[in-house]
């Protein structure tokens, strides 16, 4: 007998158009898919090696950590360098204000107890008219000091620091000098005295002289005065104080009729300022 045949098996595709329906290829993409895993084994090696470039790109060599290193110092010297001019500069500056207010606290306790008050400025160790020395409570230096001299044309009123007469001081600034550094001889606005920028202080004597002192009398007025305690006109008592600390200098100046000023000395405009 012969042996049975089977029924050839067509593919779902001619069956299909045996029955008239319409011929759908087959998608590419999804024969692609299922591709044999040694073909696929090539192709992830290469497709990992963009990543292992990446890998050895993303680090840092020895060197170039050194380099970095190098760079970050000079940042952070140069960065603490300028905080700490800076801060030198901060401390100058409000070293040189409280001495301004000093003036102004001198006029107004001369107004509001009708007594004299000077201020002495304590300019390469000058003092009071005698020399007496400009200190605190302590026996310590200080660079300016205020004096309660006293009712004018009273005994004590003599232009001296006596014993048990109140005065009041300008905490030492450390950094801080008398003079100019930068400014030379200009004066700064309103210091219309005779006297060089480079004595420190350009307030006189009733005669023109040099002097490191200045009177405020019960009605607010500054007053030049010597060292026989005379007291000068009206317009006498103009003058300023002249402050550095080697980078910036200042001028505290004290006009006619009581105003004070602070300038800072522009070294790339070559002027006074404020």
């Amino acid at each position: 007998p012969q042996p049975a045949r089977h029924a050839p098996v067509l593919p779902l595709a001619c069956l299909r158009a045996a029955a008239g329906a319409p011929i759908r290829p087959l998608g590419r993409l999804k024969f692609l898919a299922h591709a044999p895993m040694s073909l696929g084994n090539s192709h992830q090696g290469r497709a990992l090696d963009p990543m292992r470039r990446e890998s050895r790109s993303a680090g840092m060599t020895l060197l170039e950590v050194a380099v970095a290193t190098v760079i970050i110092g000079i940042l952070l010297a140069v960065g603490f360098s300028n905080l700490r001019g800076w801060q030198e500069n901060e401390r100058a500056t409000a070293a040189v204000r409280q001495l301004a207010d000093l003036y102004r606290f001198a006029q107004l306790e001369a107004v509001r107890t009708g007594r004299v008050h000077l201020v002495f400025l304590n300019v390469n160790g000058t003092g009071d008219v005698l020399g007496n020395p400009l200190e605190d409570n302590n026996g310590d230096w200080v660079p300016a000091l205020v004096l309660d001299d006293g009712t004018p044309g009273s005994a004590g009123q003599n232009c001296e620091i006596d014993a048990g007469e109140p005065t009041s001081v300008l905490p030492r600034t450390d950094g801080l000098a008398w003079g100019v550094t930068n400014a030379g001889t200009n004066k700064a606005p309103g210091d219309a005295t005779a006297i060089a920028v480079s004595s420190s202080s350009t307030f006189a004597t009733p005669a023109g002289a040099a002097a490191t002192w200045v009177a405020f009398m019960p009605d607010g007025r500054p007053l030049g005065f010597d060292a026989a305690c005379s007291m000068g006109q009206l317009g006498s008592g103009n003058g300023a104080a002249y402050v550095t600390n080697g980078e910036r200098d200042y001028a505290v100046v004290l006009n006619p009729l009581g105003g004070v000023r602070v300038h800072v000395w522009d070294r790339q405009a070559g002027a006074w300022q404020g």
